[in-house]
């Protein structure tokens, strides 16, 4: 079938030289990547309009959503170091998220939630990561 993409050809990659210019590298160890954008709709419903929702035509807030989640491992130790210290007047980071062979979106990112966890048994741990865009988000 022509035009599929395989799911491994979706990945979040870090660029950690903080300006957003430098190589991303992906996220290591990672299993699901994903990306939903966001257009919120902005209410114009009056008493006028006898109960039918209505809508401007326009977006109220655009915004992105990233996640991740995959096998935790000592290759994403600068991701946690970044949630944990989301404080330290560094809470914006420069993240992507490239489909081969279609584009890639890019722009700055907030760590919402990092989760390491384990089952006990023969299971890898595991991480999950939530990232809510800041600012506007580039498509080339």
């Amino acid at each position: 079938m022509a035009g599929e993409i395989a799911g491994r050809k979706v990945r979040i990659k870090y660029d950690s030289d903080g300006a957003g210019a430098g190589a991303a590298v992906e996220i290591a160890r990672a299993k699901a990547d994903s990306g939903t954008i966001n257009n919120e709709a902005i209410d114009a419903t009056t008493k006028d309009d006898a109960g039918v929702r209505t809508y401007l035509n326009d977006i109220g807030v655009k915004s992105m959503s990233l996640s991740c989640s995959g096998i935790l491992s000592d290759g994403i130790t600068t991701l946690i170091g970044l949630a944990a210290n989301a404080g330290d007047g560094t809470a914006l980071h420069w993240f992507e998220l490239d489909i081969e062979g279609l584009g890639t979106f890019r722009g700055q990112f907030f760590i919402t939630t990092f989760t390491p966890g384990g089952n006990e048994g023969a299971e890898a741990a595991t991480f999950e990561m939530a990232l809510e865009s800041s600012g506007a988000i580039a498509w080339s």
